[in-house]
């Protein structure tokens, strides 16, 4: 059964990868925001269908933990598609996937789990690693991109604060209550910044996209979700580590992004830094796109 959960795993991670790719593409129709509006529809749907079968609601137990990981974790995906609109989804998804590191210094404050040293030298690694890939150009073009990438280092904190929710939340709550909360909440947190600029209809294309976006990354979120039950939490983040190298490679190879030998070495620093830091992590520090 490991080896099924280490599969879906890979899955998983392939998939997120995959949508962060139609994501950056479906932007060059709709804004950002739009696009995270459509995704988080598509899960509230996929919600109300699960309900439907069930015919009967998820049960509500601690409530504080679940808002919390539901209002971060729109945030999260917000600030995510943004940077991915405005600048290259390889760093996007590289920034977005730090935030195991983020999760690690909040469960230390707030949950009151050991920091370990390893975790604060998995900070500065990926931390080093990011800096390389901006020396190298990575989308970054002009000093006003500083404010992207300020963007999408949010992007990666507000997941930390909606994982760490997450953790305390499945303590008294099941799953399907917690992703609920993810689908609502981010229909509220992306509804106002999606409406701010005028909507045009999707062509056969950009529905294709949409369609991938929604499915990809609620099928993501289950098979990631299943595969926990085998397969122990710092594995699965490491393993999750091949959805930045989706996005990256999806990026250069079809979108035309830059990859310099720098920008190159920095990613690959950053992701043995996230992996140093989940490696000494015993719940789960997965990103919430």
């Amino acid at each position: 059964m490991r080896s099924r959960g280490l599969w879906m795993c890979v899955g998983s991670s392939v998939l997120f990868g995959l949508m962060a790719f139609a994501t950056k593409r479906a932007a060059g129709v709709w804004t950002g925001p739009q696009v995270a509006l459509a995704r988080f529809v598509g899960s509230v749907l996929c919600v109300a269908a699960i309900v439907a079968v069930r015919r009967r609601m998820p049960p509500l137990d601690n409530w504080r933990p679940v808002v919390l990981r539901g209002v971060f974790g729109g945030f999260a995906v917000l600030l995510y598609f943004l940077y991915i609109e405005h600048l290259g989804v390889g760093l996007a998804t590289l920034l977005n996937f730090t935030s195991p590191v983020f999760t690690a210094l909040l469960s230390r404050l707030f949950l009151g789990e050991r920091l370990r040293k390893q975790t604060l030298a998995g900070l500065v690694v990926a931390l080093t690693g990011v800096t390389l890939v901006l020396l190298g150009g990575r989308g970054i073009a002009h000093p006003a991109a500083l404010g992207w990438l300020a963007v999408g280092l949010g992007s990666a904190a507000c997941s930390g604060v909606a994982v760490t929710a997450v953790r305390a939340a499945r303590r008294t709550d099941t799953a399907l209550t917690v992703f609920a909360s993810f689908a609502g909440f981010g229909v509220l947190c992306t509804l106002g910044p999606a409406l701010a600029s005028p909507f045009s209809l999707p062509g056969a294309a950009m529905w294709g996209y949409l369609v991938v976006i929604v499915l990809f990354s609620v099928v993501a979120q289950l098979l990631m979700t299943s595969a926990l039950r085998w397969v122990d939490a710092p594995t699965s983040g490491v393993i999750a580590q091949i959805t930045v190298v989706v996005a990256l490679v999806l990026g250069v190879a079809l979108l035309g992004e830059p990859l310099t030998g720098l920008s190159a070495a920095g990613s690959a620093l950053t992701i043995v830094g996230v992996v140093l830091a989940v490696y000494t992590r015993s719940s789960d520090d997965r990103p919430t796109t």
